[in-house]
């Protein structure tokens, strides 16, 4: 059976990923996990984001660090991750490379999920799942994540006299029309 996750970013685009394909880049293990502390190191390269067939990101290579606490009924994940994705410039249409670098919070219940939302922390997420799963997918919510760390506008920057590092023969086009 096919799982649907709905995604939206900044950009006005809904992506419908179907998690039956195989996946095995970051997969943590729920019932052979003991109580307690763990880390788990992961680290994801053009071929992950490839995966999901966004055309903004050209390369990428983040290392990622989920720091997980499990008790009884759920399990508290802190999601770490830096790197570099490469994307379009959006004023020279040049390569640029973006530095990403984020900590997001995410709790993994055990069970059915409620039929009314209960009141959250703003800054958490929450994905429910059967007690009884033997591992979660992460995937998409670590590309969900690294996204979200990218700036909305993505441009090269200045260099030291305050002119622009962008293509100077784009930018002499763009200033002309």
């Amino acid at each position: 059976m096919y799982n649907r996750i709905f995604l939206y970013f900044c950009t006005p685009i809904y992506v419908v990923y179907y998690m039956s394909e195989v996946r095995n880049y970051i997969r943590l293990p729920l019932r052979s996990l003991e109580k307690g502390k763990h880390t788990f190191d992961f680290s994801v390269d053009t071929g992950f984001f490839s995966e999901f067939q966004n055309p903004e990101i050209i390369e990428g290579a983040v290392e990622i660090s989920l720091d997980v606490e499990k008790f009884s009924y759920f399990m508290n994940v802190v999601l770490t991750f830096s790197g570099t994705l490469t994307v379009t410039c959006d004023r020279c249409l040049e390569d640029i490379d973006i530095p990403v670098e984020d900590e997001y919070l995410l709790s993994v219940r055990f069970g059915d999920a409620p039929e009314e939302p209960e009141t959250e922390s703003p800054n958490e997420d929450v994905i429910y799942v059967n007690a009884e799963d033997e591992e979660i997918d992460l995937a998409v919510y670590v590309y969900e994540s690294i996204c979200l760390a990218l700036p909305i506008q993505r441009v090269h920057g200045d260099d030291d006299n305050g002119n622009s590092l962008c293509n100077p023969v784009m930018l002499k086009y763009i200033i002309n029309n």
